[in-house]
C-alpha cells in the first residue's frame, strides 16, 4: 500500500517554542510547512505533558525583538511581566551589582511569561496559518535524503503512517532529538550534580520589576517578578540533597530560600508546590548535516544561571529566518553550513559565559569569595562594563 505524501519546503519535528516560531516565520514568508509534535496541545498546556509545562520564562529584549519580526510580541504582551531591574548579589560576601533599564535606553532588560501562556499564544498563531500542516499527535520515525529533498516517515498516534518530503528537516525536538539520532551526530553532555527547584512565591511587596540573582557555595538562587505580588522562584541544589529539600513543608522551604535569598520585598509569605529538574548542559558541535539542521534544545542545553537557554533558541531561529530570500531553497548546503558557523560561534559564547560564572561563584575560597565581592562592586561603579553585561543579558551580544 502507498502511503500518502505531503509536499512542503520544511517539515519541522518537535512543537514547543522554537519550533512554533520558525514554522510561524516560515509560513509569513510564503514556505510551506509541516511540523509534526508528539502531545495534543491541550496535552501539551495542561503544566505535565511536552514543552509547555508549569514553568516560568525569562524572555530577553532580543528575544523581543525576534519575536516582533515574527509578528507574535503584540499577542504575547497581556500575558508577560517586564523586568526593569536586576540585582545581583553573592551570599556571604560584600559585593553587590543592580542593572536597570533606563541605564541602557530600554523598557525592559526582559520579560516573563508562564510558559502554558507562551504555548497557547503560539498554538492559536499556528492554527490560523494557512501555510502550515500540523501532524499532532505524531512522531517522526525515520528519514532519508536524496538529492533535492527529505523524505520522511511518520505514524500518528491514530496509527496513520504517512511521508513528507521536504527541501529542509529541522530538528526542534529538544535534547533527545530523534533527528540528531537519525544523523548520528555526537552530542557532549556535562552534569551539574545538581538539581533546580522551581516554585511560584508570594511577597508582602510587589516586585516593581524588580529581578534577584543570589549566588550561594550551593548554587545560585532566584526570583523572577510576575504580575501581582507573585515571583518564580528556582533554589538550585546539590544532587544529594534533592531528596531532603523536596520533601520540606511550605513553611521550612521558605524558611531555607530565605536563608539563601535574604529576605527581600517585606518576606515570604506562601509558596506553591515545587517541582525540580536536573541540571545539565548539552551540545551538539555539528548541528547541520546535509539538508537538516538542528535548533533550540536540539542542539543545545544550558544550565539556567543566565537564563540563556529560550534565548538562544529564538536567536537560532531567528537568524535562519533573517537570512532568507523569497522562494530559496530552505536545504541548500552551502545556505545552512553558514547558518550553522554563525550559530556556533554564538553557542559557544553563551556556553562558555555560563559555565564559567558557575565555576566562580560556586568556588568554596574566601579568597575568591572576596575576590567575587570586588568585581560585583568594580561593575556597579563602571557603567561602561555593567551596560556591557546588561546588553549580553539582554540578547547574548557582548558588543
Amino acid at each position: 500500500m502507498v502511503k500518502p505524501t505531503l509536499y512542503c519546503d520544511a517539515f519541522i519535528s518537535g512543537g514547543g517554542p522554537v519550533g512554533l516560531m520558525l514554522a510561524l516565520g516560515l509560513a509569513q514568508k510564503g514556505f510551506e510547512v509541516v511540523l509534526a509534535e508528539a502531545f495534543e496541545p491541550n496535552d501539551a498546556l495542561q503544566n505535565s505533558k511536552g514543552s509547555f509545562d508549569g514553568r516560568v520564562l525569562a524572555l530577553s529584549q532580543g528575544s523581543r525583538q525576534a519575536l516582533e519580526r515574527i509578528q507574535l510580541w503584540h499577542a504575547l504582551e497581556p500575558f508577560v511581566t517586564d523586568i526593569k531591574h536586576v540585582h545581583v548579589s553573592q551570599k556571604g560576601y560584600l559585593g553587590v551589582t543592580k542593572l536597570h533599564a533606563d541605564e541602557v535606553g530600554v523598557p525592559a532588560l526582559g520579560y516573563s511569561i508562564q510558559s502554558s501562556d507562551l504555548g497557547k499564544v503560539l498554538w492559536q498563531a499556528v492554527r490560523t496559518q494557512a501555510h502550515i500542516h500540523m501532524l499532532c499527535p505524531a512522531k517522526l520515525i525515520d528519514f532519508k535524503e536524496g538529492d533535492d529533498s527529505v523524505l520522511a516517515n511518520v505514524t500518528t498516534e491514530a496509527g496513520e503512517s504517512l511521508q513528507v518530503q521536504a527541501k529542509l528537516m529541522v530538528g526542534a525536538d529538544g535534547t533527545d532529538s530523534k533527528v540528531r539520532q537519525i544523523l548520528n551526530l555526537g552530542i557532549e553532555q556535562k552534569s551539574y550534580h545538581a538539581f533546580g527547584v522551581i516554585a511560584q512565591i508570594e511577597t508582602e511587596e510587589a516586585p516593581c520589576g524588580w529581578s534577584y540573582e543570589r549566588f550561594t557555595e550551593q548554587g545560585p538562587v532566584a526570583l523572577l517578578p510576575m504580575k501581582d505580588h507573585f515571583h518564580k522562584a528556582v533554589l538550585v541544589c546539590p544532587e544529594d540533597q534533592i531528596e531532603q529539600v523536596m520533601a520540606l513543608d511550605d513553611e521550612a522551604f521558605i524558611d531555607l530560600f530565605t536563608l539563601k535569598m535574604g529576605e527581600r520585598l517585606g518576606g515570604f509569605i506562601q509558596v506553591s508546590p515545587r517541582v525540580c529538574y536536573p541540571l545539565k548542559e548539552t551540545y551538539v558541535p555539528q548541528m547541520q548535516s546535509g539538508r537538516a539542521v538542528l535548533m533550540g534544545n536540539a542542539s543545545h542545553t544550558q544550565h539556567p544561571v543566565a537564563a540563556q537557554g529560550l534565548n538562544l533558541g529564538i536567536r537560532d531561529l531567528d537568524d535562519f529566518l533573517v537570512g532568507l530570500e523569497p522562494q530559496q531553497d530552505l536545504g541548500a548546503e552551502t545556505y545552512l553550513r553558514a547558518y550553522a558557523q554563525k550559530r556556533k560561534s554564538d553557542h559557544e559564547s553563551v556556553m562558555g559565559l555560563t559555565d564559567s560564572l558557575i565555576q566562580v561563584f560556586q568556588h568554596a575560597s574566601p579568597v575568591v569569595g572576596h575576590l567575587r565581592g570586588i568585581g560585583l562592586m568594580a561593575m556597579q561603579a563602571m557603567p561602561a562594563l555593567k551596560k556591557r553585561f546588561a546588553r549580553f543579558a539582554m540578547g547574548g551580544s557582548q558588543s
